[in-house]
């Protein structure tokens, strides 16, 4: 009997023994093992030699003694998206800052909740100097960071990205030291517009007929989290509601035929916009006259997107566009897309918005006729653009102009 006991218990131990490693195996499958930092030391230290060059002009010409950076997306641009002070995902200011100055020297203040992990694994091989406070030494009552500041600085004069007492706020003008990006940035981004293009082909192909909008806002964000990717807008939308509303948040309306997801999603900073629709059984003949004549209308702002057009002209060849589309009236129902890179859009166009098109930028347009869309991300180079949201195996409508073939995506036929 004892025995009989013991050849069961060991039975079940093989069971168990087998079944975990399916279970471990099943749970970590949903992660894709990317790289989180794909450049070489060398291309870090070539990037970021790039940028303090770029400061330490912007520094003279506006005759500072040095620049605060607090928000997010410069802290990431100035350290190659290797140091990151973000830790509520939905704020635009980082919980530390880096304080550059003209002398060349570099440093950081923040608390001791953020001092180690941003020595350690980042800024301490960058450079930086740390400069360290308690947590409740920085309130609505007494902030000793500007103490900190004005010890570093001789009292000399600072700019800022973000208001802050004893700077000056340069956020607007300091932003366009992002504009043109470096060979290692293309490099991150060449990588991130694949990734995310990926993930959302991938849930136009698995969605089903009857799944709701929020099950499909799930299935694309863990989609792109897998990909170590983070989405910072998610629309999702079928059949009636893509007609109906142009930024259609998730609402729970069932999938029966069409669907859209729309993304902007980032890593190191740098957000990246792509749209997809897929549509289940043949597209009705008006949706498939919207699509191609909207694909035409991206076609042609990717053609005009050369660096040194005013964003002005584009805006105005917009208009003259979508006329020629038979849809005169349509850009005036959502906005046409502008330049991205390290904000989800650096800028948007408007009627005579002051500024060009610069070499190496990245533009996310998407023109819109009421149900469609084509949105995709761009480089501007100074003979071609580059898409940088390809679809491998993605139907492509080919738009000619001026003996050069623009393939714009079409919708996916299921």
């Amino acid at each position: 009997m004892k025995r009989c006991v013991s050849m069961i218990a060991i039975v079940l131990m093989f069971l168990l023994g087998c079944g975990r490693p399916a279970a471990d195996k099943k749970h970590f499958s949903v992660w894709k093992n990317n790289s989180q930092q794909m450049l070489s030391d060398e291309e870090v230290k070539s990037e970021i030699d790039q940028k303090i060059k770029r400061v330490h002009l912007f520094l003279k010409n506006e005759h500072l003694d040095g620049i605060l950076l607090t928000q997010v997306r410069n802290f990431y641009w100035i350290t190659a998206g290797l140091g990151n002070n973000q830790i509520v995902l939905n704020k635009d200011n980082g919980v530390a800052s880096l304080l550059i100055m003209k002398d060349g020297s570099k440093h950081l203040i923040c608390s001791g909740s953020e001092s180690s992990r941003l020595m350690d694994e980042a800024l301490g091989q960058l450079g930086y100097q740390l400069h360290i406070y308690n947590w409740y030494e920085a309130n609505p009552t007494k902030d000793i960071r500007g103490d900190i500041i004005k010890e570093i600085s001789k009292g000399g004069k600072i700019g800022s990205d973000v208001p802050y007492p004893g700077t000056t706020l340069l956020d607007t003008r300091f932003k366009k030291l992002r504009y043109s990006l470096t060979d290692s940035e293309l490099k991150r981004y060449r990588w991130l517009g694949k990734q995310t293009t990926k993930a959302v082909a991938e849930v136009c192909r698995e969605v089903q007929p009857e799944m709701d909008e929020y099950e499909i806002e799930a299935m694309t964000a863990g989609a792109l989290r897998s990909r170590g990717i983070i989405p910072t807008v998610l629309l999702t939308a079928v059949d009636d509601r893509i007609i109906k509303y142009r930024h259609a948040l998730p609402g729970g309306a069932k999938l029966q035929k069409y669907a859209m997801i729309n993304v902007v999603a980032e890593k190191w900073g740098m957000p990246i916009a792509v749209t997809r629709f897929v549509h289940f059984g043949p597209l009705p003949e008006e949706l498939s006259q919207k699509i191609e004549k909207t694909a035409r209308v991206n076609a042609q702002v990717e053609e005009a997107t050369v660096p040194g057009k005013s964003c002005a002209d584009i805006f105005e060849l917009y208009k003259q566009w979508y006329a020629e589309a038979g849809y005169p009236d349509e850009w005036k129902k959502h906005h046409q897309g502008g330049a991205i890179g390290y904000d989800d859009r650096e800028f948007v166009i408007y009627p005579k918005v002051e500024e060009t098109v610069q070499e190496r930028q990245a533009f996310a347009w998407n023109p819109t006729i009421t149900g469609t869309k084509v949105e995709n991300t761009i480089i501007a180079f100074k003979d071609h653009i580059e898409v940088v949201t390809t679809s491998d195996d993605w139907p492509m409508i080919k738009i000619e102009l001026n003996g050069k073939t623009y393939p714009q995506p079409g919708i996916l036929i299921r």
